[in-house]
């Protein structure tokens, strides 16, 4: 999947997942559930020794949309909000959790930002 790099500061919401990821199509179907949605992601790699919690709220508190998905080491993936406590996301799933568990977080972040309901 080719990611863009936007020219402006497009608000976003960020996923960051651990260096050690190589084949990035592994979560493609976040990405994909969040392109449904209509909610642009930026997605950058960050250290190893993080947990999904921890990144997953760096996301947050990193994205102007204030929502961050973070996937560590063991491919524990996790959906937050930045007014959440950093060890009380809102959903945790695995990267072996299957396509549609995958592709709904993807869209229940975006459906957080719109402010809809999740599927």
């Amino acid at each position: 999947m080719m990611m863009r790099h936007f020219k402006y500061d497009m608000p976003t919401i960020c996923l960051y997942h651990c260096s050690t990821l190589k084949d990035l199509t592994i979560f493609n179907e976040i990405l994909w559930g969040l392109e449904e949605e209509g909610i642009p992601c930026k997605v950058s790699s960050k250290e190893d020794s993080l947990s999904s919690e921890e990144l997953s709220h760096i996301a947050s508190q990193d994205s102007r949309l204030a929502v961050g998905i973070g996937i560590d080491k063991s491919g524990k993936v996790t959906l937050t909000l930045n007014k959440l406590k950093k060890y009380e996301p809102l959903f945790t799933v695995s990267l072996d959790d299957g396509d549609k568990v995958l592709r709904a977080l993807g869209a229940n972040a975006g459906r957080l930002v719109k402010g809809i309901a999740f599927k």
